[in-house]
């Protein structure tokens, strides 16, 4: 959990500091080319079979247990910090990436990155990630301060307003600057806005009578979140052809506009080379090619995707230019469907929740359950997990999130919520496989499904789906009729428990699962 910090009165204006730092850089070490930033870097670039960029870090994931987040006044220790960390940052060689978030110009903001050029394929990376802009430093809407060369492992997080600055200290991790960037955004969406951001995948479907659907698509790790995002379901009836628009962030406004906020992806190289999708994009040679960070390369230089020595978090940023079925445009035109990816054994592979606070629950909820995949303890496989929003860069105050979500479903009645479980029901030998998914999903887009409601579930059910065995997928036939109701009994009571933890969250939103 990050700790949040009360400090720094907002009359200290650490920020203006920031700009002091902005204003030595030279204007061509702003935005650089490819070729620039790799005169930078080359010896860290490693040779491979495939002539990727391949770079390896000594921080392989998100420092959530070194982050701190400043809220209010005094906290005289962690501004010292800071202006430690601005001394150490005239000693290096910098240079600056000025972008923005997203394209529309009602959502649009302007963002701006300081590192050392020592560390300059994060910069190559966020070249790849958001879209170049020639907006002045100091009216940039987000500043990131990335030192990785500093002594101290460490995230300094200022959202106050007249500063929205992240200071990102000794990690080479790419994730940590993407997320210091987008992290703010969503909290400028929450606080400024009206709105929310959204830690989820956004999708268009056309389908064959014409008509388009808009999706976003939720899920903790392992629920299949990109693999249903970037799925065209093999452009078969109902689906005449899909649009990707976004794999990781969106910003949603009161009114369910969509927004994009990324140019590329940056996905989980895992996953290669089994979905081809994401192979086909991750390994493709453009000008404009992958940056990848902690895949396993030989000597030889052979690309080993399967070894896990260094780490199972390797990554890859991939421009849209490389992703099949990307759409040039990032923004959702319309919000028809949002589905909550889990894994859970009591659950079939697809309901429809029956009110908005019902669907604010379960964005709450943020549930699946720890897989084998994750852990060796088997005493630990199977249980709960849970993130509120299926997103930890909230900051702080959970329960406007939460309740502003069942605003925005109540406002917006024409979006219907899902449930959508990609594990398996009953034991793992009863596997839900993704065309199982898919058949749900297209299902709910032709309208074929007859749905009814479920008293043990507390939402609606399928009576069948075209296409799948739903006899296999019916948890009171696998578990049998009492078995399960005495299930969902205890995992009602643990939800809500769950739920009850957070100040401030409606009680119609608790009462509803």
């Amino acid at each position: 959990m990050e700790s949040r910090i009360k400090n720094l009165d907002q009359t200290t204006r650490p920020r203006s500091k920031v700009v002091d730092i902005a204003s030595t850089i030279v204007a061509e070490d702003i935005n650089p080319s490819d070729d620039r930033i790799l005169s930078w870097i080359d010896h860290k670039l490693i040779p491979n079979e495939k002539d990727l960029y391949m770079v390896k870090t000594e921080i392989t994931s998100r420092s959530a247990a070194f982050t701190e987040i400043i809220t209010s006044d005094e906290d005289a220790l962690l501004f010292d910090e800071v202006d430690q960390l601005f001394a150490f940052a005239r000693t290096q060689d910098l240079m600056m990436m000025k972008m923005t978030i997203g394209l529309n110009d009602d959502i649009k903001l302007k963002v701006a990155t300081i590192l050392p050029k020592s560390h300059a394929n994060k910069a190559l990376m966020l070249r790849r990630n958001f879209y170049l802009s020639d907006h002045d430093f100091a009216d940039s809407d987000i500043i990131s301060f990335d030192m990785p060369t500093y002594h101290k492992r460490q995230v300094i997080v200022d959202p106050r307003v007249g500063q929205r600055v992240t200071y990102v200290c000794g990690i080479d991790y790419y994730g940590e600057q993407k997320m210091s960037l987008l992290r703010m955004a969503m909290e400028i969406m929450r606080r400024d806005r009206g709105g929310l951001g959204l830690h989820a995948g956004s999708k268009t479907y056309h389908l064959t009578d014409g008509s388009t659907k808009g999706a976003i698509i939720f899920g903790l790790s392992g629920t299949g979140k990109t693999t249903l995002t970037a799925h065209d379901h093999g452009k078969i009836d109902p689906i005449k052809d899909v649009d990707i628009l976004q794999d990781d962030i969106v910003l949603i406004t009161p009114e369910a506009k969509v927004y994009g906020t990324e140019y590329g992806m940056y996905v989980k190289c895992a996953d290669v080379p089994d979905h081809p999708l994401i192979t086909k994009a991750v390994t493709s040679i453009t000008p404009d090619r992958s940056v990848i960070e902690n895949v396993h390369v030989d000597e030889d230089g052979t690309i080993d995707w399967d070894n896990y020595t260094h780490t199972h978090n390797s990554r890859a940023i991939v421009p849209r230019s490389n992703v099949v079925g990307a759409a040039e445009d990032i923004d959702l035109p319309q919000l028809n469907l949002v589905l909550f990816n889990t894994r859970r054994p009591e659950l079939p592979p697809i309901g429809r929740l029956t009110s908005a606070a019902q669907a604010a629950a379960y964005y709450a909820l943020g549930e699946s359950i720890v897989t084998s995949a994750e852990t060796k303890d088997p005493a630990v496989v199977g249980t709960a997990k849970r993130v509120v929003g299926f997103d930890p860069f909230i900051l702080d105050e959970i329960s406007l999130n939460i309740n502003r979500m069942k605003k925005i479903f109540e406002n917006n009645p024409g979006v219907q919520a899902y449930v959508v479980n990609t594990g398996y029901v009953g034991e793992e030998s009863n596997d839900i496989r993704v065309q199982d998914t898919l058949a749900c999903v297209e299902g709910v887009l032709n309208e074929s499904i007859t749905w009814k409601f479920d008293e043990s579930l507390g939402y609606e059910v399928p009576e069948d789906v075209p296409g799948i065995d739903w006899s296999r997928f019916v948890p009171q036939k696998v578990f049998g009729t009492e078995k399960f109701k005495e299930l969902m009994v205890q995992l009602r009571q643990e939800r809500q428990s769950h739920l009850n933890k957070f100040s401030g969250v409606d009680e119609d939103i608790i009462r509803s699962i």
